[in-house]
């Protein structure tokens, strides 16, 4: 049997189904997690399950939705504003490893198992990445522009270098570790953006 969810709520409610697949689904991967599993982990039947939700997908859909939310949430309100594109990356990165800070579990399930939604969901989770990568990229053009970054930055390459190095921040991150959050999005933003500057 799956441990016990960790997180609070009462036994059965929509809530505590959320986090417990979260955490499977985070440790087991989507495909490998049953209904099954989510139901012995929360201590119901799996036809109870049912009262509370329509489906494993239905599941993955929502925490993928309410996850890259909060990344966007967090992020956007850098991305514009009078500062320099340098420092608004800089902050941009910081918040992203914050959020991850915040449930390394939903961190995991938002980055690697969204491939896994359906054909009627997928769609909808793809453009919400996109506005993500789009955030990052506009304001990578506008240092560009400024001759803050290298004039031969390819941005979308240099883009998803830095994404891709964020998106595996939760397989490494501990947040009991040496490091808090802010400190280790500062040293990664420090390695990141240093191949991004004009010298």
């Amino acid at each position: 049997m799956a441990d016990a969810p960790s997180s609070g709520g009462t036994r059965g409610s929509r809530e505590t189904i959320m986090n417990v697949a979260m955490q499977l689904f985070g440790k087991q991967g989507y495909t490998g997690t049953s209904m099954r599993d989510i139901a012995n982990a929360v201590g119901v039947l799996p036809g109870s399950l049912y009262a509370h939700i329509q489906s494993k997908e239905a599941l993955l859909v929502d925490i993928v939705a309410d996850g890259i939310g909060r990344f966007i949430a967090a992020v956007e309100p850098h991305a514009k504003g009078p500062d320099s594109p340098l420092d608004r990356l800089r902050r941009m990165i910081v918040a992203h490893v914050e959020v991850v800070a915040d449930n390394p579990e939903r961190s995991l399930v938002v980055f690697h198992q969204w491939r896994f939604l359906g054909a009627d969901n997928l769609p909808a989770a793809i453009e919400r990445r996109r506005d993500y990568e789009r955030s990052f990229i506009s304001v990578v053009e506008e240092g560009v522009e400024l001759g803050l970054f290298r004039p031969d930055l390819n941005k979308r390459i240099a883009v998803f270098t830095i994404l891709g190095a964020l998106n595996w921040t939760p397989e490494w991150f501990s947040p009991g570790g040496p490091l808090t959050a802010t400190q280790a999005g500062a040293l990664m933003a420090d390695t990141l953006l240093d191949g991004l500057r004009s010298h």
